[in-house]
């Protein structure tokens, strides 16, 4: 009887963070051999020649396995949003005897060459509560009952085999349900499941020692000693030559909540933690790696940001942790929002000179609008008196004579301040800073949350270090709605390109539709020549 496989490698494995930034799990070299390569090989020494991965993250990272092993590839493009389950669909014309398996396993013995006909899932006893799928089995091995994690029982671990006829039923409940809410989504252990009583499947046990499933790094660690000196990584070569010392140094990895433009994660090293900051997959068309070195420095340089220790042009940076807790609220008064404003004063009375890149806000958010208009459609139709009216007010601002161009941060908001127990102050996160008109830094404090114009008036009062006329208050709040539009525009380009479009995408949009009357009604009286500097 031939039998085939469908080795499973579409997904993330986000607990593998940092290092799935750069590669695959699959791909990860654990005791001298690549998983996946591993996993081949112990199929074609079963005698199985037909395999198939199912790939989606990264996908052109296992290309060549195709010339290297003679197996097929299967897309999976909607990887980030299905279930394991769907992996399975795209290759369902594929099932027929056939082992299931994922690419991240590691098999100390080769399972594949049992000689067993029945549709049977891999299965392990554990002891304590666990998070794999859990099951009870008959007297004579099969399956009656499936949850979602257990405590004493046996796990679903490993791999699994489907016959013939198994898979010809699995391929027509999937075919039928796929479209339904929340199928598509399902692992596939979940689906069979669902129709257990229609799906007989037997559980076939093994030591726990002899499939091991990773699920974290210092799993990998523990079963591998050497995982990191032959993880080949650019970010564990960055670090070991940027702080000295040997990938195995490095310790107590985790991931911090991913940023809006990259992802970082804490780590030990030398008994002192750091954090690495790697640029995500799409800051390359938002941010100018040179000129956010230059702030970055610069920020050092006058004391606002101390904790960078090497930021590279290419977008890395190592910086100190910071043990963030003390949150910053900027709509209450207190040395602490002086202190952050300070800051902001501090950076525009810098002295700065070279190539650094000119900010314009406007013309930056149009540039986001241009690109979001290939995913979202016409969106200068759908928003053009928005835009409009946002056109007449920077006009404004740009032409009234009041704002110096300064260097700016350009994304001034509560989460870039980290502030320590004692009141130690970092102003953080660089990839937007440019010169621009000093404005906008207030500006982007005031346009992301529910700020009053009296609440503006304040936070412009602070800055400045005394009572804004009426021309100048008119300024920043045009700055307001400008930068609005743009946080507005930067989300309709972030969801576009499937990123998270950030918390405050609405509120920018509010504000900029909140304030462009007030300011339009501003810039009437002025040109009347009304006296409004008390109001």
């Amino acid at each position: 009887m031939k039998k085939t496989a469908i080795i499973l490698a579409a997904g993330k494995s986000n607990r593998f963070a940092p290092f799935t930034y750069e590669k695959p799990k699959g791909l990860f070299v654990v005791k001298g051999e690549r998983l996946i390569e591993r996993q081949i090989e112990q199929l074609r020494t079963a005698g199985i020649a037909d395999i198939y991965v199912v790939v989606g993250f990264m996908k052109e990272r296992y290309f060549y396995l195709e010339d290297k092993y003679g197996v097929h590839l299967i897309t999976n493009n909607k990887y980030e949003s299905k279930g394991n389950l769907y992996s399975l669909y795209v290759a369902r014309k594929y099932l027929a005897n056939t082992f299931i398996c994922c690419a991240d396993h590691y098999f100390v013995h080769n399972p594949f060459v049992m000689d067993y006909k029945e549709s049977y899932r891999a299965c392990v006893w554990k002891n304590g509560d666990f998070n794999e799928f859990a099951i009870k089995k008959s007297n004579s091995d099969v399956i009656t009952e499936f949850s979602v994690g257990g405590r004493d029982s046996w796990a679903m671990v490993g791999h699994a085999y489907f016959s013939e006829s198994f898979s010809r039923v699995f391929c027509e409940l999937m075919e039928n349900e796929i479209n339904d809410f929340r199928v598509a989504n399902m692992f596939w252990e979940e689906f069979y499941g669902k129709h257990i009583r229609e799906l007989t499947m037997y559980a076939v046990t093994f030591e726990e020692k002899d499939i091991v499933e990773f699920e974290s790094i210092e799993d990998l660690r523990r079963f591998d000693s050497e995982f990191l000196n032959n993880i080949d990584s650019s970010i564990v070569e960055n670090i070991c030559k940027c702080l000295g010392g040997k990938a195995n140094d490095i310790g107590e990895i985790e991931v911090i909540e991913k940023g809006l433009t990259n992802v970082s994660f804490k780590f030990m090293m030398h008994n002192r933690l750091y954090v690495y900051r790697h640029p995500g997959s799409t800051s390359d068309s938002l941010v100018d790696r040179k000129t956010e070195c230059y702030a970055q420095n610069k920020a050092k340089e006058i004391g606002i940001d101390k904790s960078v220790i090497y930021i590279d042009k290419s977008g890395w940076k190592i910086s100190d942790y910071v043990d963030n807790n003390v949150q910053l609220d900027l709509k209450k008064s207190g040395k602490l929002r002086d202190k952050a404003i300070e800051y902001i004063r501090r950076l525009h009375d810098a002295n700065v000179s070279g190539d650094i890149k000119y900010f314009d806000t406007f013309l930056e958010a149009e540039k986001l609008m241009r690109i979001a208009m290939h995913y979202k459609g016409n969106l200068l139709t759908e928003f053009a008196e928005l835009r409009r009216k946002v056109v007449e007010i920077n006009n404004y601002v740009n032409n009234d004579g009041i704002g110096k161009k300064v260097l700016c941060h350009n994304d001034t908001y509560e989460p870039n301040y980290l502030i320590t127990n004692g009141d130690e102050m970092y102003l953080i996160d660089w990839e937007y800073a440019g010169i621009n008109d000093e404005a906008a830094d207030i500006a982007c404090i005031c346009c992301r949350d529910d700020y009053s114009v009296d609440e503006i008036r304040e936070i412009v009062r602070i800055y400045l270090g005394r009572e804004p006329d009426f021309r100048e208050f008119c300024h920043y709040l045009g700055y307001v709605v400008v930068t609005g539009y743009y946080w507005f525009c930067w989300g309709l380009y972030k969801g576009a390109v499937n990123d998270d479009d950030g918390f405050f995408f609405l509120t920018a949009y509010r504000n900029c539709k909140k304030y462009i009357p007030v300011m339009l009604e501003y810039m009437e009286q002025l040109v009347r020549g009304d006296d409004l500097n008390n109001d």
